[in-house]
């Protein structure tokens, strides 16, 4: 076999080709990139730059400087002093730039402007006369001296030392300021000099507030926020001015805090999600199973129907039942008086009731439903203060946030370096100050405001907690601050029936043949239309139905009204 040399075909000058058996491996050279060396890096998106301004080039970039500024990568200051720009004065090199301090008698950028000193009158009997770098006095008949005057005397440098000449006086700056008198400070935030911030000038200086993720003087210095461990489940990757949190499987969020939702994809078939570090897991309805809900459950092999015949139906099942007997599951003979149904533990979590012609469930803590069969999600509430809400069967479980603890978060953990117990803390020169949070007050925010006094609770009692409060609502109001009323009518209570919502309570209109705050209790203890007893059978030409707290005439041709009387 002749084995071809796919190098020998595909030079290219951006490569380093390998031959290999059945193919090639291309090296690729500095700035290029692909299978086949043919794709430009971009090198400007790590910003190389340090004080200027990148252009991308094939196989590399370049850098163009900003005044004051050399170097590849524009890191080197330019020392402007060796070029000896200051014409009458010292030369001082600055990062980007340069100053100078001028000799006695000039001003100027460069110190080459001269100052007129006659403009202060220094000859006191004679004419003055300007010259670079000083003057001199052309005295009057009869007068003579140099008319020396020390204006230091006056302390004319407002921010700096005063040296005194013949004919006049020269400031030395303190650092910071400029002029004449030391009088103008200096913006040193013209400079630039935060790299990775927003600079605040001063008097005689300036300060960086560094973005996040930057510190140092001048904010140049990458803040590394991995050696803090911040990614909870996942792994770190710092960058400028940040970092990455790349998440293990199952989990999400900036700090990979977060447990991925599997239930958004709402797999439960027929059932209830609930989520899961990592996954879920579904609780089923009744009559379903499976790892999904997705399995129909045959009730009919549990020969459930006592007297008749089980028809199998997707999530439940129904009875056909022989004659003379009746209920759900034909266990009711049509003449009985009295079923206690809660002999059947129909309540899964709760407490049964029985009542006539039915039953009433109370359900534990965190359930409800008819049959207390529904798991309350008590993290609609939102009960975690500081922390996250993870919801269980019959209750729930608060993640606290780093630096908070207790059932549902509401503790701090406050340590020796921790100056603001509830609230931000922000450095100040000289000291700090707390920005508190909600429900703290006092110069450390260890003060719990007393929100009760507000007396925010309309329908029910305030309790003051910390860093909030809680209201213990009236019978029939609910909501925050009690403020909503509750329509119980929607649990359905009038058995026999019809609701009517009141502010805090309800009403139950009784049908016929029923009584009792929940029309639960029969007005008859037996039906009306029981065979063998005349006078309860009302219709006198007509056959007789019994139903729920009374009865029903159809009445034969020829007959009408209730009784077909």
């Amino acid at each position: 076999d002749i084995e071809l040399n796919e190098c020998a075909r595909n030079a290219m000058p951006t490569w380093n080709c390998v031959n290999k058996g059945g193919g090639y491996n291309c090296s690729c050279s500095p700035g290029w990139t692909g299978r086949n060396c043919q794709q430009d890096i971009n090198e400007c998106t790590e910003k190389p730059c340090q004080h200027g301004h990148c252009v991308n080039k094939d196989g590399g970039y370049d850098c163009s400087c900003s005044p004051g500024w050399t170097g590849r990568n524009c890191q080197q200051d330019i020392n402007e002093c060796t070029e000896t720009p200051c014409q009458h004065g010292h030369c001082v090199n600055k990062r980007g730039g340069y100053d100078c301090s001028c000799s006695p008698g000039w001003t100027g950028r460069n110190c080459q402007q001269d100052i007129n000193e006659c403009t202060e009158k220094p000859c006191q009997h004679g004419h003055c006369v300007n010259k670079d770098g000083g003057y001199e006095c052309s005295c009057s008949p009869g007068w003579t001296g140099r008319n020396y005057i020390n204006e230091c005397t006056e302390t004319p440098c407002q921010h700096g030392h005063c040296v005194n000449k013949r004919g006049g006086y020269d400031c030395s700056c303190s650092p910071g300021w400029t002029g004449r008198n030391c009088q103008q400070d200096i913006n040193e935030c013209d400079r630039k000099p935060c790299q990775h911030g927003r600079c605040v000038n001063k008097d005689g200086g300036y300060k960086c507030t560094c973005s996040s993720g930057w510190t140092g003087q001048n904010c140049e210095q990458d803040i590394d926020e991995c050696t803090r461990n911040i990614c909870q489940h996942g792994r770190c990757d710092n960058q400028d001015g940040g970092y990455k949190c790349i998440c293990s499987s199952g989990w999400t969020g900036q700090n990979c805090q977060q447990d991925t939702n599997g239930c958004i994809r709402i797999p439960c078939q027929h059932g209830r999600c609930v989520n899961k570090d990592g996954g879920y897991k579904c609780t089923c309805s009744r009559g379903w199973t499976g790892q999904k809900c997705q399995q129909d459950i045959n009730e009919c092999t549990r020969n459930i129907c006592q007297h008749g015949v089980c028809v199998n139906k997707d999530g439940g099942y129904e009875c056909t039942c022989s004659t003379g007997w009746t209920g759900q599951n034909c266990q009711q003979g049509k003449f009985s008086f009295y079923i206690n149904e809660c002999t059947s533990n129909l309540c899964l979590h709760g407490h049964c009731v029985n009542n006539d012609g039915g039953y009433k469930c109370t359900c534990s803590s965190g359930w409800t439903g008819q049959n207390c069969q529904k798991d309350v999600n008590e993290c609609n509430r939102n009960p975690c203060q500081h922390g996250r809400c993870v919801n269980k069967d019959g209750g729930y479980k608060c993640t606290c946030l780093p630096g908070w603890t207790g059932r549902i978060c509401q503790r701090g953990e406050h340590t020796s370096y921790k100056l603001c117990q509830h609230g931000r803390c922000v450095n100040k020169d000289g000291g700090y100050e707390c920005t508190c949070s909600s429900g703290w007050t006092g110069q450390n925010c260890q003060h719990d405001i007393n929100e009760c006094t507000r007396n925010p609770c309309q329908h029910g009692r305030c309790v003051n907690k910390d860093g909030g409060y809680k209201c213990t609502c009236s019978p029939g109001w609910t909501g925050q601050n009690c403020q909503q009323d509750i329509n119980e009518c929607t649990r359905n209570p009038c058995q026999h029936g019809h609701c009517v919502n009141k502010d805090g309570g309800y009403k139950c209109t009784c049908s016929p043949g029923w009584t009792g705050q929940n029309c639960q209790q029969g007005e008859h203890l037996v039906y009306m239309c029981s065979k063998g007893h005349p006078y309860l059978n009302p219709c006198q030409h007509g056959r007789c139905a019994n139903k729920d707290g009374g009865y029903k005439c159809t009445c034969s041709p020829g007959w009408t009204g209730q009784n077909c009387q």
